[in-house]
């Protein structure tokens, strides 16, 4: 059995043993965690440079801005980052004052294809350096966008209108108002027959003063004579034939016509509808 004074000397040693340990347990808390994503260090280095961005394999284009990214630590800190490609140094940052951990991002832009190997080299003060991990990527040339040619307006035709041809193949007479078609080229002839406005007939030949044209007014050949002011002419007159020394007027004619010559119908047209003919 204990006795009372080695109880309490008993008590006071394990009270101590449990201050030490907590003491160690809160020393152990004090040290900094590595950077994340920090390449892994040696057990007697703090040292660390990983590149994150892009990863292993990573494929870009001719002309594409490539940001670099890493995360950086060092108890002492750096002082400035090399970026390398292909082992040839591509640009070199310094640090305004000393970084002991961070994210760095360096850009480049691939100018040729072909395959690559990207790593950052950071300085540090005291004149030391630690390398990231390599990251091989691959470039190929640029896409190109194939621009669709803007149309071109089509053209348009315009067909040449067609010669203008006679609206009619033969010289042809229309009546513009109710005028007598007389037996020869003259008042003094006798009326063989009345035309209505808009009838058109066949000319088939023109006295030798342009003055009458004789018409075919039926279709059984019979000709008479209409006066050039009562009807519109169509076509080309320049083949009718001309007949001479037909021409009589008023005057000449005789008070009453020959016996058995025919005077032709009575005309039965309002004559304030149209006008006179001779």
């Amino acid at each position: 059995m204990y006795t009372l004074k080695e109880r309490q000397m008993k008590k006071v040693n394990m009270i101590s043993a449990l201050l030490i340990l907590a003491a160690l347990m809160l020393s152990g808390c004090d040290q900094a965690a590595p950077a994340r994503g920090a390449a892994p260090v040696q057990p007697d280095s703090r040292d660390g440079v990983a590149i994150v961005f892009p990863q292993e394999s990573a494929q870009f284009y001719v002309g594409d801005f490539v940001d670099i990214h890493a995360e950086v630590g060092d108890i002492d800190g750096f002082s400035a980052a090399v970026l390398t490609v292909n082992n040839q140094v591509y640009r070199r940052d310094a640090f305004a004052s000393a970084v002991k951990n961070g994210d760095l991002y360096q850009p480049w832009v691939p100018e040729a294809e072909g395959v690559y190997a990207l790593q950052i080299h950071c300085e540090t003060a005291a004149g030391g350096q630690s390398a990231s991990n390599v990251v091989n990527v691959y470039v190929g040339m640029a896409k190109v966008t194939k621009e669709t040619p803007a149309e071109e307006p089509i053209a348009e035709v315009t067909e040449e209108p067609a010669a203008e041809t006679s609206e009619c193949p033969i010289a042809m007479a229309t009546a513009t108002g109710y005028p007598f078609c007389r037996s020869g080229p003259g008042t003094a002839y006798n009326t063989i027959t009345n035309l209505q406005p808009g009838q058109s007939f066949p000319i088939t030949a023109v006295s030798g003063s342009g003055s009458w044209w004789q018409i075919a007014y039926n279709t059984a050949g019979g000709t008479c004579w209409v006066w050039d002011a009562l009807v519109t002419v169509c076509g080309d007159t320049d083949d009718v034939a001309v007949i001479t020394g037909l021409e009589k007027d008023a005057a000449e004619a005789p008070a009453e016509a020959p016996p058995g010559e025919e005077t032709g119908p009575t005309p039965t047209w309002d004559p304030a509808s149209g006008p006179t003919s001779p």
